[in-house]
């Protein structure tokens, strides 16, 4: 089931999310050339978190977006209100007893 409407009055913002198109062979990334955007409620607060290699990572805020986003992963690219688009360093989705809810989009500093 999909999130209530009653949540959307909270989702202040919208940002956007696009999947990754290609990788370098330099390391480089790029980014399909339209996303999707959604509602979201951003949250600004650092907390350390670790990557899966086991490092530290500190983690600036999260999107806690209105509807969820089933295919996000940290490899794509969100942008910001201000048009900023930090990396994305945690992809969640959030279920209740309906099923998928909502999703989370942590992201590093700008």
């Amino acid at each position: 089931m999909a999130i209530s409407s009653e949540f959307l009055p909270m989702m202040l913002e919208t940002v956007t999310l696009r999947g990754q198109a290609s990788l370098d062979r330099y390391g480089k990334q790029t980014f399909a050339a339209s996303g999707t955007s959604y509602r979201a409620r951003l949250i600004f607060d650092e907390r350390i978190l670790r990557d899966k290699q086991g490092r530290e990572i500190v983690e600036a805020g999260r999107a806690i977006l209105y509807g969820v986003a089933a295919s996000a992963t940290p490899q794509w690219q969100i942008t910001l209100p201000d048009g900023s688009t930090p990396k994305i360093t945690s992809v969640d989705t959030v279920q209740d007893e309906d099923g998928n809810h909502h999703s989370v989009i942590g992201f590093g500093q700008g």
